[in-house]
Order: C-alpha cells, then sequence, then structure tokens
C-alpha cells in the first residue's frame, strides 16, 4: 500500500475520542475488498466506487481519508456503510487545518464488529480511447471486425482488481475535476460537503446530493459483477452493453489492472464475416478527378452487429492478400456510430476503374446587349450549351457500382440518357449505375446554362 501518494490506498481508523479516556488505535485498513472505475470521456471524469472491510467500536470513529499527489475532486468524497446502516452515522466531516489533502469522517456507531463500506470519489486523468481493425478476405466481400479500448491512468493511483466500466456519450459538468482537484479548489470543501451533509439522514438522499453536486451519474447504484475471471486468466476480457437514457456503458469483464503511468488495450467487440457493399464514387469536388473506393456497412442485425454503439476512434482497414499476407488500405478516423447508423470507408483510388468526360459540342446563343454602353453596344447576357461524352471502364473481374456526382453552378437546365438521374441539391445532380465485369459504357449529357442577365434563378432543373 502507498502512504498518502494513493489515493484511497490509506484510510485510518481511530478509536472513540479523548473524551472517553481511551486509548487511541492506529489502525491501517487492508486492500480494498473491490474497486469499480466508471469513465466519462468527455469530461476527464471517473467515477471510482470501492469497498473495505472496517472494524468498528461502538461510540466515536474516526476515518481518515487523504488524497496527496492525485487527482480526486475532495469535493465529491462519499463514505457509507454497507450493513448496519441503522446502526452506523456519520456525524459530520472535518478538514484539519495543518493537513490540506486530508478530511476525516466521525462516524457514531451502536455496533461493534466488521462492517463493509463504501467510498466512493470523482477523480480526473484516467482516459479511453477505442480502435478497430478491419480485415477483410482476398475477394472482398466479407470482412473480420475488431473493435478495441485502450485505456490510460495518468490521475495518481493504482487500481488493482478493478472492475472497469467506459461510458460514450457526452455528460454535462459544472466543474473540471482536474481543477477541484487543485489547493484552490479546496476551499470549498467544507462549504460544499457540508451542504451534503445537512440534508435528510437517509444515506440514498445523501448519495443522490452529492453525485447531483458533481454530475447526475450512476445514482442507479450497481454493484461490480459477480464470478468475473480474475486478471491474467488466458481468456480475453469481453466488454458488456449496457444502454442508459442519455450515454451508453461498456463494461469490461473481469478484473484489470489500471496502473498510474501505465495504459491497458482491451477488445470490446469481435465479429466475423461481416458482409459489406463495395461502391465507387465519382466526386471531383471532393475526391479529385479520379474514382473513389468505399466500403459500406452498417451498425445493425444484418452486417452481424448492432448490439451497441461504436465509440469515436480510428479504423485500420487491411485486406488478405491470399498469400498469408495483408494489404493495408486506410486509417480512418470515425466519429461516434449509433445502432443502425452506416459506415463509410474511402480506402482509396482504384486503377482498374476509369472514369472519363468530355464536351463534344458548346455553343452561345441568345445574346442581350447593354445598348446604352459606350463606344459600342456590349453582351451582358447569353445561353450556352453544352454537350459531354461520359465513358466508365471496368477492368476488374466482377461487377461494379458507381455513384457519379456534378455540381453545375447557376441557372442550369440538365439532361442525360440514364435511368434514376436525380437532384442531389439544388445544384448537383447524382446518377448511380451497374457496370459488369471487364465492361466499358459510353453515354451523352447536356446542359443548358443562362448567364449573366438571361439567369433568373440559382438552381439546377432536370429536362423531362
Amino acid at each position: 500500500m502507498k502512504h498518502i501518494a494513493s489515493a484511497t490506498a490509506l484510510l485510518v481508523l481511530l478509536a472513540a475520542g479523548a473524551a472517553q479516556a481511551r486509548n487511541i488505535d492506529l489502525v491501517t485498513l487492508p486492500p480494498r475488498d473491490t474497486v469499480q472505475l466508471t469513465i466519462y470521456n468527455s469530461e476527464d471524469l471517473t467515477l471510482v466506487r470501492e469497498t473495505r472491510s472496517i472494524t468498528f467500536k461502538k461510540g466515536t470513529n474516526r476515518l481518515e481519508f487523504s488524497w496527496a499527489n492525485t487527482l480526486i475532486d475532495p469535493t465529491s468524497c462519499y463514505f457509507r456503510p454497507l450493513a448496519h446502516d441503522s446502526e452506523i452515522e456519520v456525524l459530520d466531516t472535518t478538514f484539519p487545518q495543518d493537513r490540506p489533502e486530508v478530511l476525516i469522517w466521525n462516524v457514531d456507531s451502536k455496533f461493534e464488529g466488521q462492517v463493509p463500506v463504501e467510498v466512493s470519489y470523482f477523480t480526473s486523468g484516467i482516459s479511453w480511447n477505442a480502435d478497430y481493425v478491419m480485415v477483410t478476405n482476398a475477394a472482398e466481400t466479407t470482412m473480420a471486425l475488431d473493435g478495441f479500448v485502450t485505456v490510460i491512468n495518468s490521475s495518481g493511483e493504482d487500481y488493482e482488481g478493478a472492475q472497469v466500466r467506459l461510458v460514450v456519450g457526452t455528460v454535462n459538468l459544472v466543474e473540471k475535476i482536474a481543477r477541484l482537484a487543485q489547493p484552490a479548489g479546496n476551499r470549498r470543501l467544507a462549504r460544499n460537503l457540508g451542504a451534503i451533509d445537512k440534508l435528510s439522514d437517509s444515506r440514498a438522499t445523501k448519495e443522490e446530493a452529492l453525485e447531483q453536486t458533481v454530475l447526475a451519474a450512476d445514482a442507479d447504484g450497481d454493484k461490480p459483477s459477480q464470478g468475473r475471471g480474475k486478471f491474467g486468466a488466458a481468456a480475453p476480457p469481453r466488454i458488456v452493453k449496457e444502454g442508459l437514457s442519455e450515454y451508453f456503458i461498456f463494461t469490461v469483464e473481469g478484473q484489470q489492472t489500471v496502473k498510474t503511468g501505465w495504459s491497458q488495450r482491451m477488445i470490446s467487440m469481435r465479429g466475423r464475416e461481416v458482409p459489406f457493399d463495395i461502391l465507387y464514387r465519382y466526386r471531383p469536388h471532393q475526391y479529385g478527378p479520379k474514382p473513389a473506393r468505399f466500403f459500406i456497412l452498417a451498425n445493425d442485425k444484418p452486417h452481424k452487429m448492432g448490439d451497441s454503439p461504436l465509440p469515436d476512434g480510428m479504423i485500420r482497414v487491411f485486406r488478405e492478400n491470399g498469400r498469408d499476407g495483408l494489404t493495408f488500405y486506410v486509417a480512418q478516423s470515425s466519429k461516434y456510430i449509433p445502432i443502425n447508423e452506416k459506415i463509410e470507408l474511402n480506402v482509396g483510388k482504384d486503377d482498374q476503374i476509369v472514369y472519363e468526360r468530355v464536351v463534344l459540342d458548346l455553343a452561345r446563343q441568345n445574346f442581350i446587349y447593354d445598348e446604352d454602353h459606350k463606344p459600342e453596344p456590349i453582351v451582358v447576357g447569353w445561353d450556352e450549351t453544352q454537350k459531354w461524352q461520359e465513358e466508365i471502364r471496368n477492368y476488374r473481374q466482377k461487377p461494379i457500382k458507381m455513384e457519379i456526382r456534378h455540381v453545375l453552378q447557376g441557372d442550369v437546365e440538365f439532361g442525360m440518357e440514364v435511368p434514376g438521374l436525380k437532384l442531389y441539391d439544388f445544384h448537383t445532380v447524382e446518377y448511380t449505375l451497374d457496370l459488369p465485369a471487364s465492361a466499358k459504357k459510353k453515354f451523352t449529357s447536356d446542359g443548358l446554362f443562362r448567364l449573366g442577365r438571361n439567369q433568373k434563378q440559382n438552381e439546377v432543373r432536370l429536362k423531362p
């Protein structure tokens, strides 16, 4: 056990006060029985809940708690017995002036013997991030998908045998815990905790008030799961998902050792033979002059996923090359992916798919002149017609699907000899076509552009 540098490592149990004319016993408590970490990544916030066994004497007991060299929020420290709660009561909380990083709970006990207690508090400095590895088969029809979470502990405290819970979503916090853990934050200790202790003696009410003071979270009082495997077991820990109204909790199965200054990577999800689609997109205004290839799937049951939202993180995509090796495609950051949401991965250009567009004809007519311009009239409005030929060549040995968008600025009438032509927005046309293996297609399109004073509006209209 660390002394002082460990946030919860040293709680000192003192006997009844000097008024009872008895010697004060200094008792170092045994290690934690259990500890649970609930990490709210969006606010650099972790709720720590630990249990210990304390031997109480009848009368007044004094419990000392210190948080030196850690990032604990001292305003959030809370103590409650888990048994004999009708016989054990926290009288008050004091903060010794000569020991600025210590508090003392004065506890009155009508029970003598060992009692399990819970100490909870918020700390900062513990964070987590997610990443994903996708490996397609050689035919690019299905993929293996593994999700990971990495927990990073910079809190100044070691947590051994911890149950780890990871919160996906955004929570609202009035003050940052790291700021409250600094000496300047200690001036508010007596006021904040005093207000809590003046509420009803009901421990449920006190706990609710405490957590609402900092964050309305985990008020359900879930206890660490029973029957978990110990850290170091052969099977890797899995993640259990639990849905809440405003965010989602991943619970890492088993007991983890989360040491300060260390990080630990754990498996959060695993999918096998996950189907996906390949779509080519020609959008020169977004992806450049060549078609971009996309792997498209969804976080849903048909894609053998959809058990929970996916946290934002880095996605790395590989392909089996058929020779016991992998080909790397792309590393792409992803935002939070809800259940049933699409996942689109741009895996780069494909030289086996060629798209070309050339102008076949260009003409101008319907001129408008400014007759008042001197020394001679000038053109101030006209119509311009353009005709293009578009060609797609597929050199792959399997059929493809391609989505094409053209951005046409101004007052435009556009026509094309392809089915499914539609407006994506007021100045973008879109169509999708299928192309067989080792095939090519040619088609024409035309546009009428009203320019200058001939322009009446700023939108594209499709010709019948």
